[in-house]
């Protein structure tokens, strides 16, 4: 890609150990470096500039197959999750299937219950993260301070009322 189309906003896609994924540039790091938005997985990562590629036009117009999400229910003990409340939060969710209940899907964020059923007794997130001290239940659905900030699918992924109808951002060209 030439180096005035890397900016953000940029919908492009990157190639990573032989595979290419859709990405949105979310900031320039440096020269060499740009920090990118997977829209389809909902995660950041820095890569190369040099692994950048635009991406064909039919691939252009798929919806982001991410969805912003926050677990219904909970807020943090603190203002903030702590460390070890995020720390707790990903083990619990280590490489297995999940079960995950919708409570509701308000201002473009879906909320709901996860569960783990692979144990004989179905684990809620919500309950170990309140008997670890890490949240409080408070039985209804408030974004973490500074959600649109730590979530970059809010800038990208336009919501509407049926979530079959989200479209990424297109950058002004």
């Amino acid at each position: 890609m030439p180096e005035s189309s890397v900016q953000p906003g940029q919908l492009c896609c990157v190639t990573v150990s032989k595979w290419w994924y859709r990405v949105i540039i979310h900031r320039v790091i440096n020269d060499q470096e740009v920090e990118v938005f997977y829209p389809d997985y909902g995660n950041l990562e820095i890569v190369r500039k040099s692994w950048l590629r635009f991406l064909k036009w039919c691939y252009l117009k798929l919806p982001a197959q991410a969805i912003p999400c926050s677990l219904a229910w909970v807020k943090p003990v603190e203002g903030t999750w702590s460390n070890a409340a995020t720390l707790l939060f990903k083990k619990l969710c280590g490489s297995k299937l999940l079960v995950g209940i919708v409570d509701e899907y308000v201002n473009g964020i879906l909320h709901l219950f996860l569960c783990d059923t692979s144990t004989e007794e179905d684990v809620y997130f919500h309950c170990v993260l309140r008997d670890r001290g890490c949240a409080d239940v408070c039985g209804e659905n408030i974004p973490s301070q500074g959600f649109k900030e730590l979530n970059p699918s809010a800038l990208y992924v336009q919501p509407s009322g049926k979530q079959e109808n989200a479209e990424l951002v297109e950058p002004d060209l």
